[in-house]
């Protein structure tokens, strides 16, 4: 259930990059009806350019969603880390003359 915000943000950041990348390369007369800015072919009329503010904020959105999604994700990964506890070697007492290591 913690992922669930993190698989969320992460296909919402890919829808919002091919978007992006719908709005830059293809011009204004070719999106494709599901995209907002679509605009039918009109006779007499050539719709040339591209959206780039609507690529810029899509890109946008996409790096933010991909930014918060990681660090949810890190947040999560370390939150599920137990904390290592050592044990400790049983201490020899250190020899300080040639006399106490025979």
């Amino acid at each position: 259930m913690k992922w669930l915000g993190v698989i969320v943000l992460v296909i919402v950041g890919a829808l919002a990059a091919y978007v992006a990348v719908e709005y830059f390369t293809v011009g204004i007369h070719a999106l494709p009806s599901y995209i907002p800015g679509h605009k039918a072919a009109v006779p007499g009329h050539l719709y040339r350019g591209h959206y780039r503010k609507r690529g810029a904020l899509a890109a946008l959105v996409a790096l933010v969603c991909f930014v918060v999604a990681g660090l949810l994700a890190y947040r999560i990964v370390r939150s599920d880390k137990q904390p290592v506890t050592r044990v400790a070697a049983p201490e020899t007492p250190a020899a300080t003359s040639a006399d106490q290591i025979i």
